[in-house]
């Protein structure tokens, strides 16, 4: 009889919570990735635990996989994936371009627009005003929750939110 429990209890457990976190990841990057779209999912997920693990996003782990291989797609992109991770090379990592830097202009775009924002200094005294007197402005207030619901919700509070998105929809 074979004892598995040693092999068992030296690989981390990972909770279902976290799983279904390094899923959602993996969804997300893989329609940025094209050499990635071929794979599962669940293969996906767990070949970018390590990156996930680092607390990188969707779009970091992006870069970072189209560094891995430009112009070119690996036959097992999980596999592929992984041993690079480890710093390993296999044959399905066999010769390919040096690795270059990104390219595209919307991912430049989207690199050049994730700026440090400039966060608007607010009193308690600027919401009390706003939530009092822009029951009659919902138009502005629904367009300013539709490009950034965080800030409106801060603003106006969830009641005259709702109020003014329900009212833009009906109108």
């Amino acid at each position: 009889m074979k004892d598995t429990s040693r092999g068992r209890a030296s690989r981390s457990a990972r909770r279902p919570h976290q799983v279904a976190r390094d899923v959602a990841i993996a969804r997300q990057v893989r329609p940025l990735v094209p050499w990635t779209q071929r794979e599962g999912l669940r293969r996906l997920a767990y070949a970018l635990r390590p990156l996930v693990d680092r607390g990188l996003d969707s779009h970091a782990i992006a870069a970072e996989l189209l560094g891995l291989a430009p112009g070119w797609r690996p036959q097992r992109p999980a596999a592929f994936i992984a041993a690079a991770l480890a710093g390993e090379t296999g044959s399905d990592a066999a010769p390919h371009p040096a690795v270059e830097p990104v390219r595209s202009e919307a991912w430049q775009e989207w690199l050049t627009s994730r700026g440090p924002r400039a966060e608007p200094v607010r009193t308690d005294g600027d919401r009390r005003h706003a939530r009092l007197y822009g029951w009659d402005r919902w138009r502005e207030i629904a367009a300013h929750y539709d490009d950034d619901p965080d800030d409106a919700l801060d603003l106006y509070g969830t009641r005259l939110c709702a109020y003014s998105v329900g009212r833009d929809a009906r109108a």
